[in-house]
């Protein structure tokens, strides 16, 4: 859970119906009206205050109650950051739940977000957190730039361990504070099963799989036993190196994982790996971009499994690889086979979806 630190309290008013149905609260007491929570939907400069979170686990629930009885306390010169002026100290507090390897107890990651580099701020919250048992890792990503990205230019390990693990259709991985992995682990299994069905491997050990958008290595390590070689592909630096660590963790000597944006890719992409036979595309909500569609469409690999978290860009990218791009003189040569959702996101409109399309 990611949440944000706010230098306003508003609350959603239900009782009346109004266009703009969220309320500022104004406190006469100094630190009572800041806030630490949620985003108002389609607003980035308004959080909602948040007691408790029913999606996290429990303690993880404790360390968000610890930091709300603590952060607001004057006497410690903690202050939120303002959006506006871009002034303050605290952004976001994101929390993660993983589990021991050995005792299957859960392991918690805490990791504050400033916009400096200042951890005896940070020392009387870190006091109260490290009461939790649970607690394995307090992180510190210090953002100076002026947007609202959680992920910071430098890291500090202010407590503990740089990561914490967590168990996947057998393998174990370990996670640092901005590596992507899926929230729902549970479902995840499930979604990853999928994947797996989909990409339809022989199992005799013989194709190459190439992994875009891989993260920390999940999906294609829990394919690699089955392939010749994975090759993943990932912008985040940390998110490398936790998939390095992730593929000798679990024995794999399969597979590649190299450090590249792949909106930004040139005519080089390609050549320092084998043509895949299985392609598993797994982008963030923004899709892919025309770069890597049309790298693509030229390489014609036979079967591409395209995992989306945004239907939207999904069904745009999808159209783009059956039907081609028209003004970019691209055709289209793959046929859609099946679209199979997977409910990664409870009580909320968001799926995953799982695409397999075939070359014509």
């Amino acid at each position: 859970m990611e949440f944000s630190f706010g230098t306003k309290r508003w609350m959603k008013r239900e009782w009346k119906e109004e266009k703009d149905d969220e309320v500022v609260r104004e406190e006469k007491i100094e630190g009572d009206g800041y806030s630490l929570g949620l985003h108002a939907p389609g607003f980035f400069d308004k959080v909602l205050h948040v007691e408790k979170c029913l999606l996290q686990s429990e303690p993880a629930d404790k360390v968000l109650a610890i930091v709300q009885e603590t952060w607001m306390d004057p006497s410690l010169g903690l202050t939120p950051y303002d959006v506006h002026k871009h002034i303050g100290f605290l952004k976001h507090l994101m929390i993660r739940t993983g589990r021991n390897v050995n005792t299957g107890v859960p392991e918690v990651m805490v990791n504050f977000v400033t916009s400096c580099y200042k951890p005896e701020l940070l020392g009387p919250l870190i006091n109260k957190i490290t009461e939790i048992p649970e607690v394995v890792s307090i992180m510190n990503n210090v953002n100076t730039s002026v947007g609202n990205t959680s992920v910071g230019e430098e890291e500090y390990t202010l407590y503990g361990k740089p990561t914490i693990t967590e168990m996947l259709r057998g393998l174990t991985f370990q996670i640092s504070a901005n590596s992507f992995f899926q929230t729902n682990t549970k479902q995840a299994d499930v979604l990853y099963k999928l994947i797996g069905d989909s990409a339809g491997l022989k199992g005799d050990g013989s194709e190459i799989i190439l992994d875009l958008f891989c993260g920390t290595g999940t999906i294609g390590l829990t394919l690699a036993r089955r392939a010749k070689h994975v090759y993943g592909y990932e912008v985040v630096p940390e998110a490398i190196a936790d998939a390095k660590k992730n593929a000798k963790l679990n024995g794999i000597s399969n597979a590649t994982f190299v450090q590249g944006d792949l909106n930004k890719i040139n005519e080089t992409f390609g050549k320092e790996f084998p043509k895949p036979d299985i392609i598993i595309s797994d982008p963030n909500r923004p899709g892919m971009h025309m770069k890597l569609i049309k790298w693509l469409l030229e390489v014609k690999s036979p079967r591409i499994v395209y995992v989306s978290c945004n239907p939207a860009t999904c069904a745009r990218d999808l159209d783009y690889l059956c039907h081609g791009v028209e003004d970019k003189d691209l055709r289209g040569c793959y046929q859609l086979k099946t679209v199979v959702p997977v409910d990664m996101f409870p009580h909320t409109p968001h799926i995953e979806c799982i695409c397999v399309l075939e070359l014509c």
